[in-house]
């Protein structure tokens, strides 16, 4: 069975809150027992997990344009969480 979603997927969704909200699907979880997670990010660069069924496609990326519409993935040490030298706490 071919997953309805691709990486580089323009997709809507539902935030917790209940908002109406777009992003890119940037990667997927695939487990034997449950359904497909996506994790979307928004143009914002808010990122949220959300199962298959919970999306809706937009616009499907196409092979050549994948690449552009995919923000970069920075890991967590790849961002700078600490305060600088001499900051007073």
């Amino acid at each position: 069975m071919k997953r309805p979603f691709a990486l580089g997927d323009l997709v809507a969704f539902q935030t917790t809150t209940g908002r109406a909200s777009q992003g890119v699907v940037i990667h997927k979880i695939v487990e034997k027992r449950q359904p497909t997670i996506f994790l979307v990010e928004c143009v914002d660069r808010r990122r949220a997990f959300r199962f298959e069924t919970e999306l809706t496609l937009l616009a499907a990326a196409e092979s050549d344009e994948a690449a552009t519409y995919l923000p970069r993935f920075e890991t967590p040490a790849a961002v700078h969480a600490f305060s600088s030298a001499g900051a007073d706490d």
